[in-house]
């Protein structure tokens, strides 16, 4: 029975990495496949930046000044405070009353049935003018330039929506561990490798960078749809898809950047109201079949290396032998430039650990309080289940 299950967990672990890899190489850098810029035919598009911001007095002014900086002829940018109580509400304030492209938008309550961040991105998307909308986070930093490459990226490929994924920011190594697993499983669930695809119908989403058409973008149902989803950014990409559009996922790690969390703590904080729906659907049973699941693979090989070094069992060792080589390739495959990561994606097991712990966190602070307590605001189970839209 322990050797079933040790081999067993053993070839899961190598097809997951498997699967790592070819999710993460089948999603182009945007810089390898753009070229030289060149202007659009005829005037560029107008282009609308919408930016939701509570509480984002650390990051919001440097973040905002490198989106007003950018050389992007044809500009608007939507940033909305978002019943902040730090400096973030006069931050945007003072820079819109000095910079006529800066749009500042107060909101001082939250009507009821809404995420505050979606009910900010609802507000801005009522009064921007663009033929392009870019749905972007208040600590997300643009190199100069990136704007044009993204909409000549955009229009070039000929799509309705574009998602890129920035270099995150991770001078913490714990922090880069969790960051770099919950990436890979995300990549790994939502089947990012197939978004590319001729035809595909597989949807999207990246909160710090989502750029549609706002023609398309009519089409949907909008923000209404997903008041009450905290994966927002997903079910952005899922609208898209649902009125035909498509999307192109790539990497930009050289044009984007961010400091996503600064610390694990920080993490398991700001992901209370994100990892107990898609996955378990806000369900116990659900919940207790994934963490099983991933806790026995996790687990896996070294129970397979242990056992096969008490017993001396070839095909134990094997099997562990097998996941170890799995995972010392995968983890240099990963890394295209930094080989840094590579020790970073080597304790991926421990980042397993990390992730099953923050789900079962904020999965029973979710049950034990009736639902979630995000932002000031209470929803209850029954309300999130009613409103969930993106499940993996």
């Amino acid at each position: 029975m322990l050797t079933a299950y040790a081999v067993s967990a053993c070839a899961v672990w190598v097809l997951c990495f498997a699967g790592f890899v070819w999710n993460v190489r089948r999603v182009p850098r945007m810089e390898d496949e753009l070229g030289e810029i060149r202007a659009p035919e005829g005037a560029w598009p107008r282009l609308s930046v919408i930016v939701p911001a509570r509480n984002e007095g650390e990051h919001i002014e440097s973040a905002l000044v490198s989106l007003l900086t950018q050389d992007y002829p044809n500009l608007e940018v939507v940033a909305v405070d978002d019943r902040s109580t730090d400096a973030t509400g006069a931050i945007l304030g003072r820079l819109a009353s000095s910079e006529p492209r800066l749009r500042a938008v107060h909101i001082e309550t939250l009507p009821a049935g809404w995420l505050g961040k979606v009910h900010a991105m609802y507000r801005a998307s009522q009064v921007v003018t663009g033929e392009w909308l870019l749905f972007t986070d208040a600590d997300v930093h643009y190199a100069p330039g990136a704007l044009r490459r993204a909409i000549v990226y955009a229009r070039s490929c000929g799509v309705d929506h574009l998602a890129l994924m920035p270099r995150f920011v991770l001078d913490k190594f714990l922090l880069s561990v969790a960051v770099r697993t919950f990436g890979l499983l995300l990549f790994l669930m939502a089947r990012a490798g197939t978004v590319n695809a001729p035809g595909s119908r597989t949807p999207f989403g990246v909160g710090a960078f989502n750029l549609v058409r706002a023609d398309v973008f009519a089409r949907t149902p909008g923000f209404e749809w997903l008041r009450l989803e905290p994966g927002d950014d997903f079910g952005l990409g899922m609208m898209i898809r649902d009125v035909g559009g498509r999307t192109r996922l790539a990497f930009a790690e050289r044009d984007l950047s961010i400091a996503w969390y600064g610390s694990v703590r920080a993490m398991f904080a700001g992901l209370e109201k994100n990892t107990f729906g898609p996955g378990a659907h806000y369900s116990v049973w659900r919940l207790a079949i994934a963490t099983l699941a991933l806790g026995a693979l996790t687990a896996g090989p070294a129970v397979a290396g242990v056992c096969g070094l008490v017993t001396g069992s070839s095909v134990l060792l094997g099997a562990a032998a097998t996941a170890f080589v799995a995972h010392v390739v995968a983890s240099f495959a990963l890394v295209r430039e930094q080989r840094s990561e590579v020790v970073s994606l080597l304790c991926l097991p421990i980042g397993m650990l990390m992730f099953i712990a923050m789900v079962l966190r904020s999965s029973v602070k979710c049950l034990r309080n009736g639902g979630i307590d995000w932002r000031g605001t209470h929803y209850s189970i029954e309300e999130l289940r009613a409103g969930q839209r993106v499940k993996f």
